[in-house]
């Protein structure tokens, strides 16, 4: 089969190194440029972990990981009040995790299928057009070319999925905050631990990077729907909502770069992942939000799962995305929903709350607790087939 994948994130440069490995001919359009695009870290474990070791990369990401040992809870003074190590971490989540930058699997995941896969890098979905045989899409540069299968793995705001499903505000849960996230110099004394120093109703997070002298300042924080922001008034919002805050924020505020990412945390619910010939996978049909710990691990589970579903149904199309969205469809909502109450205990919205949650995390996060965490937020097991943990040359 001929497919198209629209998005070269870390869900479709998965989905397409398993449909080529399986005989298909992908085509991944990307609207963006070459080059790294996501300024944030994530964990990947569980189901992510295992498709990574499946696809020989875990060597090269492990040699990327973020300088971060542990997890800290700080006050405005920079005493921890609680944390979070690695060995317990391990327990949570019922096995190994990586800390990285998102750039950085991106990167790795690009470098793994540039030479089988074809990416075209400024490129996107204009129109799609389906019929019994195939689907006729219109690029935004006017071509046009036919396709069996067209998968969209464009993120939370998928401009596939409002193609062949409808406008976003019919499938997005909004869940009351807004995120923002830069590349920052390192702090003096917070260059081994992602740091979470919270307030009434925000929240200032930093993290060194794998790289020297570079770290990342991230701020969450309560808000009403707000939509998209324009990138010129994106500083100026986010030091209002910061203004007052202690600690590091207002140095942190004062790298703000003149446009920077800002978004409503915004979970994605569809009664159905697939219409026709049209699939979605990751963000664009089960976003997480960063709050779950999880999303780019669902998303190589779900590109994985989608080309294990065509090639077990080959000729089928419609059972294949019928089977992928049986298999991912139950534990993509399951972390969700966790997500959302993990969400509202990460940043209280009151000052009654910060004094419970300081006291609730000194409780919780010791060893004794490792079942109490799993069940709050740790990983609820891999959706891959004969889970392992390790890549396979390991295994031999």
């Amino acid at each position: 089969m001929r497919v198209l994948v629209s998005g070269a994130g870390v869900a479709g440069l998965t989905c397409a190194y398993w449909l080529r490995a399986a005989g298909h001919t992908p085509v991944v359009v990307e609207r963006a440029a070459p080059g790294p695009q996501g300024g944030y870290g994530i964990d990947l474990s569980g189901s992510g972990y295992d498709v990574a070791g499946r696809m020989g990369i875990l060597d090269r990401l492990a040699a990327r990981q973020l300088r971060v040992d542990s997890v800290a809870l700080v006050d405005a003074a920079d005493r921890i009040t609680a944390r979070l190590d690695r060995p317990l971490a391990e327990k949570m989540l019922r096995g190994p995790y990586l800390g990285l930058m998102h750039s950085t699997l991106e990167e790795v995941l690009a470098t793994t299928v540039e030479d089988t896969v074809e990416i075209r890098h400024r490129q996107s979905i204009g129109t799609l057009r389906q019929n019994d045989d195939d689907v006729l899409v219109a690029f935004a540069d006017g071509t046009r070319e036919r396709f069996d299968v067209v998968v969209g793995a464009d993120g939370v705001h998928s401009h596939t999925r409002a193609l062949a499903f409808g406008p976003e505000p019919r499938w997005a849960r909004r869940l009351g905050f807004s995120m923002a996230c830069y590349p920052v110099p390192d702090v003096a004394g917070c260059t081994d631990v992602r740091a979470h120093y919270t307030e009434p109703g925000r929240q200032t997070v930093l993290y060194p990077t794998d790289t020297v002298g570079t770290s990342v300042a991230l701020f969450l924080y309560r808000s009403q729907r707000h939509g998209s922001i324009p990138r010129t008034e994106r500083v100026a919002r986010l030091r209002a909502a910061y203004r007052g805050a202690g600690w590091h924020t207002p140095e942190l505020l004062a790298h703000a770069p003149a446009e920077l990412f800002l978004d409503e945390l915004t979970q994605i619910e569809l009664p159905a992942w697939h219409r026709g010939r049209v699939v979605l996978i990751g963000d664009a049909c089960g976003a997480l939000t960063l709050s779950s710990a999880q999303g780019a691990s669902v998303a190589m589970a779900g590109g994985y799962l989608l080309a294990a579903a065509l090639a077990a149904h080959p000729g089928a199309h419609t059972d294949a995305f019928a089977a992928y969205q049986a298999r991912v469809r139950p534990y993509v909502a399951e972390r969700q929903r966790r997500a959302r109450r993990f969400t509202r205990g990460l940043v209280p919205a009151t000052r009654a709350g910060r004094r419970a949650q300081r006291v609730l995390t000194r409780l919780v996060l010791r060893d004794a607790a490792a079942p109490l965490l799993r069940f709050g937020f740790g990983d609820v097991g891999s959706i891959l087939p004969n889970p392992s943990h390790y890549p396979k040359e390991r295994q031999r």
